[in-house]
């Protein structure tokens, strides 16, 4: 089982001008594995999900299908404003790694829930692994009722 030791955003703009263009910045991920992991060369999917916060942090539900893995906030106060997803996939080499993740995101752009002064964004990183749990939910399909 793996330990996701820390998740920082690396260059994200200081100031981000309304309508600007694409944004690039580079996630670093420290991940610590378990020796049996290292033993197997176990593989992982890193899913880095990037939101901009609004109020109190979500709570993530985290439905996990190796790459197709998704994250349905479940929301307290205002709902986070989802912004971008990347997806890494990993072999492990070694007992500890840094990742770096570069990715790209039009942060300049503002909804009717951004404010006009602050963007809070955050990242939710998570590893699902070779050999775990696979979800997936159908697609909805509407049905007619008689009466």
């Amino acid at each position: 089982m793996a330990k996701i030791l820390s998740v920082k955003f690396v260059s994200i703009p200081e100031v981000i001008v309304v309508n600007d263009n694409d944004n690039d910045f580079t996630i670093l991920v420290d991940i610590e594995f378990h020796d049996i992991d290292l033993h197997l060369k176990m593989e992982y999917c890193l899913h880095l999900f990037v939101y901009e916060i609004h109020g109190e942090l979500d709570a993530p539900l985290m439905v996990s299908n190796w790459d197709e893995s998704k994250v349905i906030p479940i929301s307290k106060d205002k709902k986070d404003e989802y912004l971008g997803k990347k997806t890494k996939l990993i072999t492990v080499t070694s007992k500890n790694e840094v990742f770096e993740v570069p990715m790209t995101l039009k942060l300049g752009k503002l909804t009717n829930r951004s404010s006009h002064f602050l963007k809070k964004t955050a990242i939710f990183a998570t590893l699902a692994p070779a050999i775990g749990r696979a979800s997936k939910w159908s697609l909805p399909f509407e049905s007619r009722i008689e009466f």
